[in-house]
């Protein structure tokens, strides 16, 4: 007699008890999901579906159902493609020294492909000395990274900042439909990276990280330039006393 190392029955229930397993699995990775606890463009989400798809798979060894394989194995081609295409986005990303300029100066919490779907709402733009990039008291969608040149800020007619590179412009009305609080002239040829307000609005509202991360950006700027323009406020009220 042969005797073998696992009998029969006991071989049927542990195949079982992986199905369990992999049921189990599916429906904790899918609440995980809803409670936001994993992401569904992320690694772990598609991850768990191969092991889930996996042990299901495994657990039709006692008794085979040809739909119910063609599903799980779907489910794991699906996932593989999913992952490759995560990685992909993420290691193969390229970005243009302009664009690299913006995101070491404003998206520190971006990941390389979230990035790159911010930077492709935006298209470089060149302005000759005198151009005025926004006109105050006019409503306007302009949002625009200075890459390099030099802008003059003007109030009422008066001179309240200059921006140079690494400046953004705009950031307060942008979106908001309202007018322009200030006039931004080019004082001398300026190139900036200017975001189409229909693409970036569409991207924003899809993408609450990229929404947060741009938001945050302006905040930490906009409280800048307010400081920047208080400074030369106060600069050019000393200088007829000085005088």
């Amino acid at each position: 007699m042969l005797n073998f190392p696992l009998d029969f029955p006991t071989s049927l229930q542990l195949v079982t008890m992986v199905g369990v397993f992999g049921a189990g699995l599916y429906i904790l990775n899918y609440f995980l999901l809803q409670i936001g606890i994993v992401r569904g463009n992320g690694a772990l989400y598609p991850l768990l579906v191969i092991i889930a798809a996996g042990c299901v798979l495994i657990s039709m060894a006692e008794e085979f159902n040809l739909a119910g394989a063609i599903i799980q194995m779907s489910y794991i081609a699906i996932s593989v493609i999913g992952l490759l295409r995560g990685y992909l986005s993420r290691h193969l990303v390229r970005f243009s020294e302009a664009e690299r300029q913006f995101i070491s100066q404003h998206l520190h919490s971006l990941k390389p492909h979230q990035a790159r779907r911010l930077l492709n709402t935006a298209v470089i733009q060149t302005f000759d000395t005198g151009d005025i990039l926004i006109e105050e008291g006019e409503t306007t969608d302009f949002l625009g990274f200075v890459l390099k040149g030099r802008t003059t800020v003007l109030k009422d007619g008066q001179v309240i900042n200059q921006c140079g590179a690494d400046e953004i412009l705009g950031e307060l009305t942008f979106s908001l439909g309202l007018p322009a609080t200030a006039t931004v002239i080019a004082t001398e040829p300026t190139t900036c990276l200017v975001f189409d307000d229909h693409r970036l609005s569409r991207l924003l509202r899809r993408n609450r990280h990229i929404d947060d991360a741009l938001k945050a950006a302006h905040f930490r700027h906009a409280r800048q330039k307010l400081l920047n323009s208080n400074k030369h406020t106060l600069q050019a009220q000393k200088r007829p006393t000085a005088a």
